[in-house]
């Protein structure tokens, strides 16, 4: 997951259109960027509410053989793909990812990478029908698109 950090002086809006899923570069409202974070909170907003905060961005994706879902922090049911919500880490601590296999696979890891490719970014749940990954502030910031791996033994799934 990517992750925007802002400071504690020199708050700009410029690129928040690369971060934020609902703002597109025709222009910024306080209004659409505060609402449209999560959790949402009420107006008036101001730059400030920016200072030294963070907030996720990015998307998942499960390869063959399962779906992927949001299980803590906010509620994402199992799909194949999704966007990230922009999680306020100000006000969420952290979200938790869940892959699901379906039989005959199994879950093998998180990895930045799709079809097994790049770097392993957990394996927790490793060789069984759910893994986990948790991400927060401080956790894989640099990471855009999240890949859930499965494998299978059976030679025609």
């Amino acid at each position: 997951m990517a992750v925007a950090s802002y400071g504690s002086t020199n708050i700009s809006m410029n690129g928040v259109d690369i971060w934020h899923n609902v703002i597109g570069a025709s222009g910024v409202s306080f209004s659409t960027l505060f609402t449209n974070l999560t959790p949402a909170d009420s107006q008036p907003h101001q730059a400030s509410e920016l200072r030294n905060n963070a907030f996720l961005y990015g998307s998942v994706q499960a390869g063959t053989g399962g779906t992927v879902s949001v299980t803590s922090g906010y509620s994402q049911g199992a799909a194949s793909s999704f966007n990230l919500e922009n999680v306020n880490f100000n006000s969420i601590s952290s979200i938790t990812i869940t892959a699901t296999a379906t039989y005959p696979y199994t879950f093998h890891s998180f990895r930045d990478s799709s079809g097994g490719g790049g770097s392993a970014l957990s394996t927790t749940g490793a060789g069984t029908t759910t893994g986990t990954i948790t991400l927060t502030s401080s956790t894989h910031t640099g990471v855009q698109t999240f890949h859930a791996y499965f494998t299978t033994t059976h030679v025609d799934p």
